[in-house]
């Protein structure tokens, strides 16, 4: 109880995120199997000329899984769930399955969906990282650094490999969630009511991004003063000229119509949005050694589904976005790197990843 309790604390005090992220928790010892095992043995003892019936039906009885996201049904999100739910109801048999419920049916954010985990309602979500940095896995906030990867083939090799199998393991370890691997939230690129070409122009700037220290300190080195702003206050915090500027991934400027209101949209590229898909450990471990291999293939498949399809809705929104009126400009990006370098050193060194950020920066080799 004390666990949950500190989650659901450490939930509430994280704004809501930029467009993609989420997770869950769920208090359930077994899965959720029509016929429980104490009804087949009085069934067997009644009539045993029924057990083999009994049996059967158990068999063919549904494992539920319940996952939740708060994007929109044309999102990789949804897709990323879908390919999950696709595939798990392949390689069980017909035996296990995915309830899906997007739009934020189940929780408009991430405190609400950790809630809804914690009374059993919810099983699988997808976050950023620095949510998992508040649950008690500080090394997660790895994946916030911005500027940390040269292109999408070094995010890949990151994520799929050592630094990424790392960052797992702590997750698993600290005993509250599975990892189930990782999907991709786009390119996030700069936004606002004017351009910026170098770091000169950031001086001043201020720009709303998620609530992260890490995230916070990077941005401060380039000059810009970094806001905490609420998501759904974004659009209006640039009309209103309470913020200069944002960030988030170009499928998320374009289907928000951030455009609109921050007109200026310049790419910066700082960062291959990392999320990662989790289920509760509780629900995880609560199943057959054969089914948790099913949900781990299951998983690997949409891992790579999402991926493909958040690829595909990035390379069109940035499209769509210069069709829509949108300013696209490219940008110095060897100055932002050189003036961020010791804040991303420093960012490294406090949350204790320094020889996971150096595998990063070996990898880009």
């Amino acid at each position: 109880m004390k666990k949950v309790l500190g989650i659901l604390m450490a939930a509430t005090m994280v704004a809501a995120m930029a467009g993609c992220t989420k997770i869950s928790t769920t208090e359930t010892a077994a899965p959720q199997v029509s016929g429980a095992a104490g009804e087949e043995k009085a069934e067997k003892e009644e009539n045993p000329d029924k057990a083999g019936e009994t049996k059967a039906s158990a068999a063919e009885a549904t494992v539920k899984l319940i996952g939740a996201h708060v994007n929109s049904m044309d999102s990789s999100y949804q897709a990323g769930f879908e390919a999950l739910q696709k595939k798990l109801e392949e390689v069980s048999g017909g035996t296990m399955t995915v309830e899906i419920h997007p739009n934020g049916e189940l929780g408009g954010g991430e405190a609400e969906l950790v809630e809804k985990m914690a009374t059993g309602t919810v099983d699988i979500i997808v976050t950023a990282p620095n949510f998992i940095a508040t649950t008690g896995v500080p090394e997660a906030d790895l994946f916030s650094i911005p500027f940390l990867y040269k292109d999408v083939d070094h995010w890949t090799t990151v994520v799929d490999g050592e630094v990424g199998q790392a960052i797992s393991e702590k997750v698993n370890g600290a005993g509250t969630f599975h990892s189930l691997g990782y999907w991709s939230c786009g390119t996030r690129e700069y936004f606002g009511v004017k351009p910026v070409n170098t770091v000169e122009d950031f001086k001043g700037v201020k720009i709303r991004v998620q609530d992260s220290d890490t995230v916070r300190s990077v941005w401060g080195a380039l000059g810009a003063a970094p806001t905490v702003l609420a998501y759904n206050e974004l659009y209006s915090g640039l009309q209103n000229n309470v913020i200069d500027a944002a960030e988030n991934d170009l499928g998320n400027i374009l289907l928000q119509k951030f455009y609109e209101a921050g007109p200026y949209v310049s790419l910066t590229d700082h960062d291959i949005a990392t999320r990662q898909l989790l289920i509760s450990a509780q629900k995880y471990n609560g199943l057959t050694e054969e089914q948790r291999a099913w949900v781990d293939e299951a998983a690997a498949y949409a891992c790579g589904e999402q991926r493909k399809f958040d690829k595909q809705l990035n390379d069109e929104a940035l499209e769509k976005i210069k069709a829509n009126g949108g300013i696209v400009n490219e940008v110095d990006k060897d100055s932002l790197l050189a003036a961020c370098e010791e804040a991303k050193v420093a960012a490294a060194e406090k949350i204790g990843v320094t020889d996971l950020f150096n595998k990063v920066n070996e990898a880009a080799e």
